[in-house]
């Protein structure tokens, strides 16, 4: 028994440093990129691990003991980096950027738990975060052990046996140096550098739109000059989550999308509208809704949470507050908005209406507070119905074609929306998103039926509702996810303007957008920072 303890612990600290190599091995060599991790010269042994050890070895003991719990921590960092890049590249198509992507963390974990279920969200954000604990208790035992290596009283035979193993993993790292097919070695080190690289140069690219901003010449425009061409037009802005150019030009989607928009151009045309549209880069992908709304707002290129929080400090002056002080009431209709609006403090629309005033009654679609049909009746109730009132310019981020996609309703006769609970009987019909989810094929079909839907249901407001003063700008707010797309899309969204106004038409017209609901080759295509300064010039008084 009391023989038996010595080699009891000897086995015990080879296992752990021998873990502790493993693990290492994965965090080191691990792509960043889900599309990666199938490939096998992906995995090449990567040249940092034998470095790290070496470097463990050759500083005295009293240093090594001390350096070694960091290693264990700085490799616990770079496997959630790469897990964030993972998560950001198949979402947002970039990296992650720790500055600012944290405050991502909230609206992610409400799109997670809604998708997958709250249970099983928890549940497997238990076992990621007991993974990584767990992770972090055995290297940082690990890592102390294997840096007492190079002291006399360890093990000779065990010395060797690492010092070998090394040497063999440095000499088949720098192999890789040979073969062409073969990724560089320290690649890790080098997706560090980018990263760093990548927040130096989002400081440059921002300190530039700082100066930049400062130029506005539609902040100093008189009041009877601006937007005169849109004179007692109530004028909507609307944003329809997640529909981007992929769902008009994808063969999987294009069939069924080219009948929408058909049917849509006849809807109009018997109600005596027409439509012109054409193409806006978007700043985003797969999210962030929000910092489209900015673009649009403050017509600077607003594509990161850094250049959004700088904006909500600034005084740009936002398209609401040009409407405003040329006469007209400014709304924001944000049915996802559960709190209260922070960033309205920069935007100041008059009033916004949200998920808490909106007056919907009946259930939520899993994530998503209300359908679409509902948010344009009760907007119609509450701020179009003819009266005597100051024309309306509102912005509306319909919310139905939102990740999860699944369900979606059907339309119903606009006389029977009333509060919302007519919805009831579909918002928890048919597979809840944790089963849809499990096909990549269902997922994208429900994307489909969810953008189809968004697109019915505003023009069926338009056609019912619209008159002669209403003028409607309905666009993309972003490209959805690559699981929707597909590798190699762009981050355009179509753009659409309906009403019966033919000078507004003839304007947009002018500017190469398309006649009716489905743009071209050769419509027009604007950043989304364009759109701004384009009214302002194309129907302000000179």
């Amino acid at each position: 028994m009391l023989r038996g303890r010595p080699v009891s612990g000897k086995i015990l600290r080879t296992s752990v440093m021998g873990v502790t190599l493993l693990l290492g091995y994965v965090v080191l060599a691990l792509p960043n990129q889900i599309g990666a991790l199938g490939s096998p010269v992906a995995w090449w042994p990567p040249l940092e691990l034998p470095l790290m050890v070496m470097a463990l070895w050759c500083l005295p003991y009293r240093v090594s003991r001390f350096l070694a719990p960091v290693v264990a921590i700085a490799l616990l960092l770079l496997a959630l980096i790469k897990l964030a890049d993972m998560v950001a590249l198949q979402a947002y198509w970039r990296i992650f950027d720790p500055v600012s992507d944290w405050r991502l963390i909230g609206p992610g974990w409400n799109v997670f738990s809604g998708t997958v279920g709250a249970d099983k969200a928890w549940l497997l954000a238990g076992v990621l975060v007991t993974t990584l604990l767990l992770m972090l208790g055995i290297t940082m035992a690990g890592w102390s052990l294997l840096s007492r290596q190079n002291t006399s009283n360890q093990p000779a035979g065990q010395r060797r046996w690492l010092r070998s193993l090394t040497a063999g993993w440095l000499v088949i790292s720098l192999a890789g140096l040979v073969w062409h097919d073969v990724p560089r070695p320290a690649g890790s080190s080098r997706l560090i550098v980018e990263h760093i690289d990548q927040s130096r140069q989002n400081l440059r690219d921002l300190a530039a739109l700082k100066e930049y901003a400062l130029h506005d010449p539609a902040a100093q425009m008189p009041a009877e000059r601006l937007l005169t061409g849109l004179k007692g037009r109530d004028v909507l802005f609307v944003f329809i989550e997640s529909y981007g150019r992929t769902a008009l030009e994808d063969e999987r989607y294009a069939g069924v999308m080219r009948s929408r928009m058909a049917a849509i151009d006849s809807e109009l045309g018997q109600a005596g509208f027409g439509a012109r549209s054409a193409w806006l880069a978007s700043p985003t992908v797969g999210g962030q809704s929000w910092l489209a709304h900015a673009t649009l707002q403050s017509g600077l290129w607003i594509d990161s949470q850094r250049r959004y929080n700088w904006l909500m400090g600034t005084d740009r002056v936002s398209l609401a507050r040009l409407f405003n002080r040329a006469g007209w009431k400014t709304m924001a209709v944000e049915p996802a908005l559960t709190r209260e609006w922070l960033a309205n403090r920069y935007f100041r629309f008059d009033e916004v209406l949200d998920a808490r005033n909106l007056g919907y009654k009946g259930d939520p679609f899993n994530w998503i507070t209300m359908p679409d049909q509902y948010t344009w009746s009760v907007l119609q109730r509450l701020a179009l119905a003819p009266g005597d009132r100051a024309p309306v310019m509102a912005e509306i981020a319909t919310l139905t074609s939102h990740a999860p996609w699944t369900p979606i309703p059907p339309m119903v006769a606009w006389d029977r929306v009333g509060d919302g609970r007519i919805f009831n009987q579909w918002a928890n019909a048919g597979d809840p998103p944790d089963v849809v989810w499990q096909d990549s094929d269902r997922v994208r079909a429900q994307y489909l039926k969810s953008i189809d839907y968004a697109l019915e249901a505003l023009a069926s407001f338009v056609a019912h509702y619209g008159d002669d003063n209403l003028v409607v700008i309905a666009m993309g707010d972003h490209q959805p996810a690559s699981l929707i797309t597909g590798e190699g899309a762009s981050m355009d969204v179509p753009v659409h303007v309906m009403t019966r106004d033919s000078s507004v038409l003839n304007q947009f017209a002018k500017w190469g957008w398309q006649s009716g609901m489905l743009p071209n080759q050769d419509s027009a295509h604007w950043g989304m920072d364009v759109l701004r300064q384009r009214l302002i010039e194309g129907f302000g008084s000179p």
